[in-house]
């Protein structure tokens, strides 16, 4: 009985085996028959490659999670905040930094005077201040320079009382660490002296040549008023002293655009003056520069060098537009009559070959 079961099922597996290959081989005889062949050698073509499209790239865009990245690990490469300041003003000056820091896990955020070094002419200190061992509260320290012309006014100051003509934003500090803050004296018109500062590599080769690949702005005026004539100019810029800041973030720097007046030149009838404008070393910045040229007669010196942009008449003031334009072209200032009004200045730019500057007066 056991027998002949057996039979029974490789009977029914040898059934089903014949029946599954009988429909393989019709499946493949329907496909054969729908391949196309050759008409003489009747061998099948080989299908056409499907097309393929080409992957995009990645662009790989600057984020602020990855700038976060960059800064989070510049903080832990720089231990120490020290900077180094140098002193271009020609007088001696009394310096210190005020630090806004938290100098334990704990502790509390408050201001902090560093010591009061003293910088003659040309002298370059190194400005010390505290460690920070946490790499989030290192990062996070903010400065403002305070700058004295006397012993006794540095060794009184606080931070709450300081003047604004006394401090200078230096932002955070971590970003010093390969630069130096030199301090020089501006004058604005009536509004007397002020500090100035800006941000130099510690490398006086590096910063000449710097300095050397950067396109100046200064430009050229012809007087053909007949009559010797004093020129100046107001220049609304920013000198793009936070160029270290903008490298790792996509913040801009806290220095601001302001109007900036330039040394006053005297310029005979028939000849021609060259204007000293400040060397911009930001691309972006430099391009936006624009500039209002003043004149004034030669007997109106204190005028001149009282005047500010705000409070000169409209009637004084040549809007040049942006002096990027100016290059290899000079302005040639004329006198307008209009009737029985009042005689005018005005200006016409022209293009100018070859300019040797060191010709032209700039005093």
């Amino acid at each position: 009985m056991k027998y002949t079961s057996y039979l029974h099922l490789i009977a029914l597996a040898s059934c089903l085996l014949l029946s599954s290959c009988a429909r393989k081989w019709e499946r493949n005889e329907a496909v054969d028959t729908d391949i196309a062949r050759h008409p003489e050698t009747q061998t099948p073509f080989k299908a056409a490659p499907l097309p393929t499209v080409p992957k995009k790239k990645k662009s790989r865009k600057k984020t602020k999670t990855t700038m976060k990245r960059k800064t989070a690990l510049l903080a832990s490469n720089i231990k120490s905040l020290d900077f180094d300041v140098q002193n271009k003003t020609g007088k001696t000056l009394y310096v210190t930094c005020f630090s806004y820091i938290k100098k334990r896990d704990f502790g509390h955020w408050r201001w902090d005077k560093s010591p009061i070094y003293k910088l003659d002419h040309l002298q370059t200190q190194k400005i010390q201040i505290d460690y920070i061992d946490d790499d989030y509260s290192r990062k996070n320290v903010f400065g403002y320079l305070g700058v004295f012309k006397n012993q006794k006014d540095a060794d009184d100051s606080i931070y709450e009382l300081l003047p604004d003509r006394n401090k200078l934003d230096l932002d955070q500090l971590m970003y010093l660490h390969d630069k130096k803050v030199t301090l020089e004296i501006e004058r604005y018109g009536f509004k007397g002296e002020y500090f100035e500062f800006n941000f130099a590599e510690k490398n006086a080769r590096d910063q000449e040549q710097k300095i050397a690949r950067t396109p100046e702005l200064d430009f050229a005026v012809e007087n053909k008023t007949g009559k010797p004539i004093l020129a100046t100019c107001f220049v609304y810029q920013k000198k793009a002293k936070g160029t270290w800041f903008a490298a790792v973030d996509e913040k801009d720097d806290m220095e601001v655009w302001r109007y900036d007046k330039t040394p006053i030149i005297s310029i005979p009838p028939g000849e021609i003056g060259v204007i000293d404008v400040d060397t911009i070393t930001e691309s972006r910045d430099r391009s936006y520069v624009r500039g209002f040229l003043a004149i004034f007669d030669e007997e109106e010196t204190k005028l001149a060098q009282e005047s500010t942009f705000e409070l000169l008449g409209s009637h004084r003031k040549l809007n040049l537009g942006l002096l990027a334009r100016l290059k290899k072209k000079k302005v040639v200032v004329d006198v307008e009559q209009y009737g029985i009004a009042e005689d005018f200045i005005d200006y016409v730019i022209k293009p100018i070959r070859r300019v040797d500057f060191t010709k032209f007066n700039t005093k």
